[in-house]
């Protein structure tokens, strides 16, 4: 530009994106691309937490029989990321979950009422299971998921 009073500033943007069938095993996929592309940045465990919340529920949404595939964006710039998950029309953003899936689940059981036994019965688990996700030992895999955000919603 020729004005003096006007600076324009060139930043280098970085942009990867891969495609994912919507099925279980893309989501280790999903989550080996996002660590390559970001390499050699570390995420934090809420950000790697709010990584796998946002790749999961795209995931899930799309594992319908019209859309069956999700999109995964990293844009690199030289003072940080942005991760972006697709699915069909709608977006998903990265963003710190507002809790952890052990919170939300024990909230959920003190809400109803239910036993450790009576959550395990109708999800189809061991009581063992339920107890690891109640302690945050583990979190289901997504065919649990799956069956989780059926019976107890998002």
């Amino acid at each position: 530009m020729d004005d003096p009073g006007h600076e324009v500033f060139v930043s280098p943007v970085v942009v990867v994106s891969q495609a994912f069938p919507a099925r279980p095993g893309s989501l280790p996929d999903a989550e080996q691309f996002v660590r390559e592309a970001l390499e050699p940045v570390t995420l934090e465990p809420e950000e790697h937490q709010a990584l796998y919340h946002a790749i999961t529920t795209a995931l899930l949404a799309a594992a319908g029989p019209k859309d069956g595939v999700f999109d995964v964006t990293v844009r690199i710039f030289p003072d940080g990321v942005e991760v972006e998950v697709l699915h069909g029309a709608g977006t998903r953003r990265v963003q710190p979950a507002a809790e952890p899936f052990a919170d939300w689940l024990n909230g959920v059981l003190r809400g109803q009422g239910l036993s450790q036994e009576a959550a395990a019965q109708r999800i189809g688990v061991s009581v063992r299971t339920i107890s690891r996700w109640l302690r945050g030992d583990t979190e289901p895999r997504l065919r649990d998921l799956r069956r989780v955000h059926e019976i107890f919603g998002p």
